[in-house]
């Protein structure tokens, strides 16, 4: 009985049987049966595919399944014994094979990932590529196992069904069956469209299940007999099975049946000349030639033009021989088909596979043969277009063969076995196996210093040369030095320093945490922290890297990926700083500590191998800290990006986030404001930035995710701070031109190397050099095949949305780079006194010493006085030299007169030539792309020259806080101030609210976008594209104080979009009121009405209205439960309908409202008047009383108010 029909009672599962690709066998040794039938019909000079190789698989038996490896260039086949055999390359090289049922045929393979997945009757069995086994599954619920599908809506479930009335559904992280689903019948066949899983029953109908919670959505009965198999692709279901005839009897059904899934009806059939059994849909033309095109098999295989479809037809038929034939339905007629045969050795195809780069098709047939098939004019065809490199093992070493009576053999080439430890000779070569045991050499021993200071990498380790010698010479030595001469050294030191102020600020200064008995508690945080925002503690090992962590905190697009990101790794430092940035968020102004961030920071050994490690918090100043933190930097950024890379492979699409990015974005900046009212409120980012990251982080979040074949330079972070860069090597001997592609995640500047050269150079020219540069250095060239000088050049391909830079400063030329240019800028200003004189003063200042009884101002006398021991005290003793103030730093002389080499804001321009500008000046440059950044975060390294071991490193982050200023600033968009009319009274500095105050709020909207339905096939109305509300109105009433109902904000919100509907009758907006030249209203942007919620929202104000939810969903802004009153909420009983503001007033308040529009100012009115209503129910005891009471009612007058 052929597999996939159902006869006498019993269903075999079906295989795809063959997939032709040659338009001529005979060219290739193969006769064709039909040359005679056809000759003069079907010329055979034009064939499109070509047999390219045969292997005969492993078992001997029939080949029941067929997979091409969607990551690595595989083919995976499975037998009817159990046994799975993979093939490397078009050559079809075996890589590996294993055993996976002694008792059961494999009748499906899926590649993924992690491995490959084979299915038989009752088990799953899951094998890494290299044959090693993961795990075996099978329970009670798998009987009759025929298919299995993974959708990237589910990205680490499967889904297995079978001829059975269970769908299962496994998690294949913990191997467990999370989901069982009713399939009825029987589940034969699953497919997935994108919008559907379609699950094909043995008795014809298929049901079309959504791919999230498997629910079934419609249900088509395609054959009226069985059904043999079916696809789908875009709007298009195409099924072929067995039709009912002369009473009960099943016959091949020869035509087609073709649905359209927007409407959920048939269309046209179509007819075959065989008779059809299984298809395919392929996405991508196979033959550029012929763009649309299905195919189907039988022992001929045909294809069609159709559409922009391409079927894959199959038919098992008990013939000899299995002949292709191609046929175009646009013209039929004989001159256009082509026949030809494959060749099976006389059985069935009984499985087929087309590879995801549609290059190549292959074969399997009953007698284990595979057969590979390859488009014609492909010389070197491949299975995927980007494959993941495949792993293979390390090969056997080869000894040369020799003669034993050659006296010229070279013996020492082959090398000797190691002596058991008991021989001296090796007499016993040639002794049994059971008497010899490997050995190997001893390790020698390493000094302890060396294993001290060495860092590792993976398996390899990395050690300083001790002495700065050769590796074979040992430095002895010979000079040692007491610890009383160092101690008197340093004493010394300080001595000299300490006749000097430190110039560093009382706020840059490093701070020291002394604890007390009850440990941090003890620890007054928030005298040195006067702002909302979380600190970090910096008591911990390797906590120097605590600046820059606000900095990425601070970074706000960069912040919502790593607050997106999740995965499994154990130490992924995405997650720890996700982790962090959520207490950053949520710590109440607390200070938070990395402990976990940096736990798994130590952990990775590139870390250790850079040197950013260190034992103890303060051991980081013996080390150039600008170097350390700039590696810090480069580390982090490069090793978010692979871990967001990694975690984006594992799936090959994201399920849309529950909540939208500019949501998430104002629910982040709204948790800044978490500080008590005499706390500064920051600033969260204005509404228009909202949307602007909104948009930007939907095109990162939402495009799609990298595969394993993708580039591996995509992730959000690389879409973010990535610069796309052509490395361009040229030899200067041959001029041989390489290119390779580069991403970089950050710019280091090069400055000049004249750097005491009094010529003034801008920030902009530096940054344009260095993303720019060009170097000459020795380099292999393959063409020359030796080192030769090469000149290396890059090209920026695009500019980042966020730069980072890497500022150098390590070094004493850097330093003096900058501070050429900053004197320069400071003579340019002509401020201060002249060099000379301010040099004069100087000395002059330094060469004055006095001595004093009392203490200067500014400082305290020791309360030891003469009796004092301490060589470093910072008290003053009687009779010391006045402590000397230091020279006015050139930075500090700059930042008096507001100048700075380093703009706020810097515009560079990318040309086509991958070159940098700073100006659009030159001519004959084309320009592809602008982008302007403005300077908000600084990471400064703060060198004290008094105290050397209290080096700090200071984050500077502009970061604007919303303020009572908010309602100061409010002003009207209206051209004719006289025209406008004021129907609220603006808060006073006397009444502005507090935590807990009651504020009525009501919103209303215009429509920009209608909303889009279809009529579904069910007669059903199902809606495509929701409409597409704004904001128009926002009225705040007081809630108290002798104000009370008096509104403080009625602003009308001027849109630039196009409006489609008002809504007159339900928000009392008419045309014209939103427009600045027409409107007679208080008009304003969205932004000056959003700070001021958010003002009030930050306060702690508790907010009283209707339906507030949509209310506050549709204004972008994310309101805490705790703040919201809604009357909605409160006038309502379980398991009964919402009642309108309007009926609520009528029956409570003896009032009409809404006549004939609605107005924002009475609902808010009428709802602070409805929750005073309901406290005075609560405190009568009279709430479900009267909610009963007004139910009843309501009923009887079907909701609707009654005419006065």
């Amino acid at each position: 009985m052929d597999e996939g029909l159902y006869l006498d009672g019993q269903y075999t599962p079906s295989s795809i049987l063959g997939f032709q690709e040659n338009g001529d066998y005979g060219e290739v040794g193969f006769p064709n049966p039909y040359s005679e039938e056809f000759s003069e019909a079907y010329p055979e000079d034009h064939g499109e595919f070509q047999a390219y190789n045969h292997v005969v698989g492993d078992g001997g038996c029939g080949i029941s399944a067929l997979h091409f490896d969607p990551v690595e260039e595989l083919l995976w086949m499975g037998n009817q014994a159990g046994h799975v055999t993979s093939y490397y390359g078009p050559n079809l090289q075996k890589y590996t094979s294993f055993q996976v049922n002694a008792a059961e045929g494999v009748r499906s393979l899926h590649a993924f990932d992690r491995g490959i997945l084979a299915l038989t009757q009752t088990s799953l069995r899951c094998q890494l590529r290299r044959g090693i086994p993961v795990f075996t599954h099978s329970s009670v619920n798998m009987q009759e196992m025929q298919c299995l599908l993974q959708i990237p809506q589910r990205p680490n479930q499967l889904l297995m069904g079978g001829i059975q009335e269970k769908i299962i559904s496994l998690d294949l992280e913990k191997v467990k069956e999370i989901q069982i689903i009713d399939s009825g019948d029987s589940c034969a066949v699953m497919r997935f469209n994108g919008r559907y899983v379609g699950c094909g029953e043995t008795t014809g109908k298929i049901t079309l299940r959504d791919p999230h919670n498997l629910s079934v959505c419609h249900s088509l009965d395609t054959h009226s007999g069985t059904l043999s198999d079916f696809d789908m692709n875009g709007h298009h279901l195409v099924s072929c099975g067995f039709a009912r005839r002369h009473g009960n009897l099943q016959a091949i059904d020869r035509f087609l049946m073709v649905y359209d899934l927007r409407i959920m009806r048939s269309v046209n059939p179509i007819q075959c000349v065989v008779e059809p059994c299984q298809l395919r849909l392929v996405n991508s033309p196979i033959i550029p030639s012929f763009p649309f095109r299905f195919y189907f098999f039988s022992d001929k295989i045909h294809i069609f033009p159709f559409e922009s479809l391409k079927f894959i037809l199959n038919t098992q038929s008990h013939v000899l021989t299995s002949n292709v034939q191609l046929v175009d339905t646009a013209e039929m007629t004989t001159e256009s088909l082509d026949i030809f045969q494959l060749d099976t050795g006389g059985g069935m195809a009984l499985s087929f596979d087309i590879s995801p780069s549609n290059n190549c098709v292959a074969f399997g047939d009953e007698h284990s043969g595979i057969s590979l098939y390859s488009a014609s004019g492909v010389t070197e065809p491949t299975f995927t277009l980007y494959p993941r490199e495949t792993e293979f093992p390390q090969p056997l070493p080869v000894y040369p063969s020799m003669r034993i009576d050659d006296i010229n053999a070279i013996y020492s080439s082959i090398p000797l076995p190691h002596l058991p430890p008991d021989q001296t000779t090796y007499a016993s070569d040639n002794w049994p196996e059971r008497f010899a045991r490997p050995t190997f050499r001893a390790v020698p021993l390493i000094e302890e210093e060396i294993l001290r200071t060495m860092k590792k990498v993976g398996s390899i380790g990395y050690a300083p040369n001790l002495g700065n010698k050769k590796r074979n010479v040992i430095q002895y030595n010979l000079k040692k030095t007491s610890d009383k001469e160092n101690n008197q050294d340093l004493n010394q030191s300080h001595e000299e320093n300490a006749a000097y102020k430190s110039s560093v600020p009382k706020r840059y200064k490093k701070n020291d945490i002394k604890l007390g008995k009850m440990g941090v508690d003890d620890f007054d945080f928030d005298n040195f922290n006067k702002t909302s925002f979380c600190g970090l503690e910096a008591s911990l090992p390797n906590s120097y890297c605590n600046a820059m962590l606000q900095v990425l905190y601070f970074t706000e697009k960069l912040r919502l990926i790593i607050l997106n990101h999740f995965c499994s790794r154990e130490s992924c430092l995405a997650c720890e700083l996700s982790y962090l940035f959520h207490m950053l968020d949520t710590g109440q102004g607390m200070p938070c500590q990395p402990a976990n961030f940096l736990r798994s920071f130590r952990t990775i050994p590139e870390a250790s191998a850079l040197g950013l490690i260190f034992s103890e918090a303060n051991s980081i100043s013996r080390t150039s800290v600008p170097r350390i933190i700039q590696s810090w930097n480069r580390f982090i950024l490069q090793q978010i990006h692979q871990q967001c890379t990694d975690a984006s492979s594992r799936r090959s699409s994201t399920p849309p986030p529950t909540r939208s990015a500019a949501g998430q974005l104002a629910a982040t900046a709204m948790d800044w404001s978490r500080s008590s009212p005499a706390k500064k409120t920051p600033d969260p980012a204005s509404l228009a930035e909202i949307e602007s990251i909104s948009k930007a982080m939907a095109e990162v979040l939402s495009s799609p995710q990298k595969t394993d074949d993708g580039p591996v330079d995509d992730s959000p972070v690389a879409q973010l701070m990535g610069m796309k860069q052509d490395k361009i090597t040229r030899c200067s001997k041959c001029h041989t031109k390489t290119i390779t592609d580069n991403l970089l995640l950050l710019c280091n500047l090069v400055y000049p190397e004249q750097s005491t050269l009094k010529q003034k150079i801008s920030f902009g020219e530096i940054l344009c050099s260095s993303l720019c540069p060009e170097q000459v250095t020795p380099a292999w060239c393959e063409k020359c095949k030796k080192y030769q000088p090469t000149t290396q050049s890059r090209r920026l391909t695009c500019l980042p949305q966020t730069l980072s830079l890497n500022a150098g400063m390590d070094n004493p030329s850097d330093i003096s780079f900058w501070n050429t240019q900053m004197h320069l800028i400071l003579e340019d200003s002509e401020v201060g006194p002249p060099k000379s004189e301010a040099g004069t003063a100087r000395s002059e200042k330094r060469s004055n010493t006095v001595k004093q009884v009392a203490p200067p101002h500014g400082q305290k006398a020791c309360r030891y006085a003469g009796s004092c021991s301490r060589s470093d005290c910072k008290f003053w003793h009687a009779g010391q030299e006045l402590l000397k103030d230091p020279a006015l730093d050139v930075g500090d002389q700059l930042a008096k007169i507001d100048k700075s080499w380093v703009p706020f804001e810097l515009t560079l321009h990318l040309a086509s030539d991958g070159s940098v500008h700073t100006s659009q000046s030159k001519p004959g440059i084309e320009y592809i792309q602008s982008q302007t950044y403005l300077l908000y975060a600084v990471c400064c390294c703060i060198v004290d020259p008094v105290n050397p071991d209290t080096t700090n490193l200071v984050s500077c982050v502009k970061v604007n806080p919303i303020t009572v200023d908010v309602f100061s600033e409010d002003k009207s968009l209206l051209q004719k101030a006289g025209g406008k009319r004021i129907t609220f009274t603006p808060l006073g500095m006397e009444d502005m609210p507090k935590k807990g105050d009651l504020i009525a709020i009501d919103a209303e909207f215009v429509t920009l976008n209608q909303e889009e339905a279809e009529l579904r096939s069910d007669g059903k109305v199902s809606t495509v594209k929701a409409a597409h509300m704004s904001v128009a109105r926002i009225t705040c009433v007081r809630g108290q104080g002798r104000l009370e109902g008096v509104p403080f904000i009625d602003d009308y919100i001027s849109t630039q979009e196009q409006v489609v509907d008002y809504l007159t009758k339900f928000s009392g907006i008419k045309p014209g009121d939103l427009d600045a030249n027409f409107s007679s209203k208080h008009l304003t942007t969205l932004k000056s009405t959003y700070q001021k919620l958010r003002f009030l929202v930050d306060t702690g104000a508790m907010f009283v209205g209707h339906g507030l939810k949509n209310d506050f969903r549709v204004i972008n802004l994310v309101v805490s439960s705790d703040q919201i009153i809604d009357t909605l909420y409160l006038y309502h009983l379980p398991h009964n309908r919402y009642v309108s503001l309007k009926f609520l007033a009528w029956y409570f308040l003896k009032a009409t409202i809404q006549g004939a529009t609605h107005d924002s100012i009475e609902d808010a009115v009428t709802s602070l008047r409805l929750y005073k209503k309901f406290l005075e129910m609560k405190r009568e005891n009279k709430v479900m009383e009267n909610l009963t009471r007004m139910y009843e009612v309501g009923k009887e007058l079907n909701w609707k108010v009654p005419d006065p």
